[in-house]
């Protein structure tokens, strides 16, 4: 839920900005955002859930931790090739963006 409203100030603060001098950043701000809705943001909220209701719940045995975090880990390394060039692409986008 945080995140979800770290995204909305994001987005309107983003929506605030209406001077041609604002052009810019606001591209750049466009392209975090879409980075923060991408695979890889989803990913990151993904484990913080998994953390929270799988490791931090006192009710599971360690058997249970350890066989949910292995298919965690396989879930992860299976889709890891599928997100590997989107990410590094977007990521690239938003180095040059901020560098050049």
């Amino acid at each position: 839920q945080d995140a979800h409203r770290a995204l909305e100030l994001l987005e309107a603060y983003h929506d605030k900005l209406t001077d041609h001098q604002d052009l810019p950043l606001k591209n750049a701000i466009e392209n975090v955002i879409r980075i923060f809705k991408s695979c890889l943001f989803q990913a990151l909220l993904d484990i913080q859930e998994f953390y929270e209701v799988t490791l931090m719940n006192n009710e599971k045995s360690v058997h249970q931790k350890m066989m949910e975090t292995l298919s965690v880990a396989t879930n992860l390394e299976l889709n890891s090739e599928a997100l590997a060039f989107p990410i590094a692409y977007e990521v690239s986008d938003l180095f040059l963006l901020f560098f050049f």
